[in-house]
């Protein structure tokens, strides 16, 4: 009996070990991840909200943000960035932001609702800091600057 469960208790070492080692190896440092929390309170701030400002949804270090459509490849991402766009969200399900510093990603957020976009150059507008407000009307979103 106690070699049958030390028999067990090897394999499951093994298992365990040999799971930890196809996380390490097939992992991508390099892939960034949406910020939940604030791709929550940007959802809440557009469901709820007649006027949503970015600069006081998100707090931290950003002069730009770009407001991504729905749909967009990563190409096209990565094109406008001027270097591979290794976020991880899912383009398909919903507008992204992408919270820029310098150029360099700062974050960025995925919209979770329901609402339309509309009046954004597509698929990738760019709005500055100073100018990174929303409007909201019967669940159509638009860029409170003028065109």
């Amino acid at each position: 009996m106690t070699r049958a469960l030390i028999a067990v208790g090897a394999a499951l070492v093994l298992m365990i070990g040999g799971l930890g080692l196809a996380v390490f190896v097939s992992r991508d440092e390099d892939d960034v991840g949406a910020d939940s929390l604030l791709s929550e309170n940007l959802t809440r701030a557009i469901g709820t909200g007649d006027r949503v400002d970015l600069a006081r949804l998100a707090p931290f270090e950003w002069d730009e943000v770009l407001v991504v459509a729905r749909g967009t490849p990563r190409a096209e991402i990565s094109r406008r960035l001027g270097y591979e766009w290794t976020g991880s969200g899912d383009l398909d399900l919903g507008e992204q932001f992408v919270f820029l510093d310098g150029g360099q990603v700062a974050r960025f957020a995925d919209y979770r609702g329901l609402a339309r976009f509309e009046g954004f150059e597509t698929p990738i507008d760019a709005l500055p800091r100073e100018d990174a407000v929303l409007l909201v009307r019967d669940l159509v979103v638009s860029p409170a600057r003028a065109r």
